[in-house]
């Protein structure tokens, strides 16, 4: 049994399993080229109680802050308080102040702490203001399941991935167990059980 743990804890460990996970969710959708949408919709992933954004949300709020750019919609922060003692949406509205957003353009759902509560409350802003087509912005492992989630509120979602994670090109140093590569399993199955979950929820 140690020796099976091991083995398993290795595999998922190395590049080429983290890879195999990964690949899937991340290649389920590209980035559109058409952005005809009402609004922007940014899902954070976390932030530190010393009120800076973990790196999956920093990223997620880039591309969101390129597509206004690009675009001029208004946007949409999701997330609460799961990871820090400040709402990660408030960390990012104040980031995107300082990088010349119009604060008016700028919309806060401070409560969500998981994807489904994105959805819900991200729904309810959009009744609110009236938007019903909506480019929504996540990590490309979490888009497959963020999209499922947001489709069952009704919206019309146009999906832009991003914070890309896996590298797919090997080396010896690819079968050499890393933390990093560790983590990108760990999310990798995460996101394949949550979305199963909803699934079998319905």
């Amino acid at each position: 049994f140690s020796l099976f743990c091991a083995a398993v804890l290795y595999a998922l460990s190395i590049q080429p399993v983290s890879k195999y996970l990964l690949k899937p969710l991340e290649s389920a959708y590209t980035q559109p080229k058409d952005l005809k949408a009402n609004c922007i919709v940014v899902l954070s992933a976390g932030s530190y109680n010393s009120k800076t954004l973990d790196a999956d949300s920093l990223n997620r709020l880039v591309s969101g802050y390129i597509l206004y750019r690009k675009t001029h919609l208004p946007i949409i922060l999701s997330g609460g308080y799961a990871t820090s003692t400040t709402a990660t949406a408030d960390i990012m509205k104040n980031l995107l102040i300082e990088l010349g957003v119009n604060p008016k353009d700028i919309i806060v759902d401070a409560e969500s702490n998981d994807t489904n509560q994105n959805a819900l409350n991200t729904s309810m802003l959009c009744k609110k203001y009236n938007f019903n087509t909506i480019i929504l912005v996540t990590s490309a492992y979490h888009m497959k399941r963020a999209v499922f989630l947001f489709k069952k509120t009704k919206l019309t979602v146009i999906p832009y991935p991003t914070d890309y994670k896996e590298n797919y090109n090997y080396n010896v140093y690819s079968y050499f167990p890393t933390l990093s590569n560790l983590l990108k399993s760990s999310e990798a199955l995460r996101e394949d059980l949550g979305y199963l979950y909803y699934k079998l929820r319905g």
